[in-house]
């Protein structure tokens, strides 16, 4: 049997970072399923792992010297993220080898549904030495609930760590649980719950990065050390600037003033799995600008 009959046909794949800085192609088999880590770094940042055939991968935007580099534990892993926007593009490994073995996160490809991928699972946590959550050492949130349970959590690298006060986040949780489908959650995994401001304590806000982008109405924030996305927050705008925005984003930013929204994913102990069933919004991606891939 010839090697075209035996082989499915290649398509071309571009991936980014959401601010446009750095874009690259792949040569690939349709993808239809992706590697899911549930090690401490994969699991906060929700990468999605896709491994390139050697030489079906170029960059055609930027330079990987540009992206900033997060290393832990034995160092031979590299995790690459845009210093810009916070998204997670890859891993690789540590090598003198003219093309390294990598990691591409599907989250970042153009066109791909996350959504209907299947996941194969890797048992990361099992793999080297156990992960130690940073601790959390700053003061208690000020909201006032006895019912209320403490939950504590931190990017990855453990300069930002924060508190939060609330109903216990089970599957009889009340509140709202979201995985949104807009350009930058999907390429960012978050499952977000919307705490109130006096109900969230973080430290460590000078070792963060925010990103905008669109009607710049909120922020989201970042670790620029390890590159793990943690929160967002109303932008900084003016009575005549806030009067500009659309409608529906001047109510969102009026929400935003509020509330403290956290990624679940960065609370330590805890997993997404814990909550109940995130709600499945596309309304961030209907809301526009529509968003223009590279």
């Amino acid at each position: 049997m010839a090697d075209t009959e035996r082989k499915p046909p290649l398509k071309t794949y571009r991936g980014n970072c959401h601010c446009t800085a750095f874009v690259y192609e792949m040569e690939a088999p349709e993808i239809q399923t992706a590697h899911e880590c549930n090690c401490s770094i994969c699991y906060k940042k929700a990468y999605l792992w896709l491994s390139p055939a050697p030489g079906s991968y170029r960059v055609v935007k930027g330079d990987e010297a540009d992206l900033t580099t997060y290393t832990f534990g034995d160092g031979k892993w590299l995790h690459k993220f845009c210093p810009v926007c916070a998204t997670p593009l890859m891993v690789v490994l540590k090598s003198d080898d003219q093309e390294p073995r990598r990691g591409l996160n599907a989250r970042a490809i153009q066109g791909l549904n996350i959504r209907e991928l299947k996941g194969l699972l890797i048992d990361g946590a099992a793999m080297g030495a156990k992960y130690q959550p940073p601790t959390y050492s700053g003061p208690e949130p000020s909201a006032s609930d006895d019912n209320a349970k403490m939950y504590y959590g931190s990017c990855h690298c453990g300069a930002v760590t924060l508190a939060l006060k609330t109903t216990p986040l089970d599957k009889e949780y009340p509140g709202t649980v979201i995985e949104c489908n807009c350009s930058i959650c999907n390429r960012n995994g978050y499952v977000w719950v919307y705490p109130l401001k006096d109900q969230v304590v973080i430290q460590g806000k000078d070792n963060m990065n925010r990103y905008s982008f669109g009607t710049k109405c909120v922020e989201k924030w970042f670790c620029k050390t390890c590159g793990v996305n943690l929160t967002n927050t109303a932008a900084g705008l003016d009575e005549e600037q806030i009067a500009n925005l659309p409608e529906a984003y001047r109510g969102l930013h009026g929400r935003a003033k509020l509330l403290a929204p956290l990624n679940l994913r960065i609370l330590n102990g805890f997993h997404v799995s814990e909550i109940k069933e995130p709600e499945q919004a596309t309304q961030g991606a209907e809301l526009g600008p529509v968003y223009v891939s590279p």
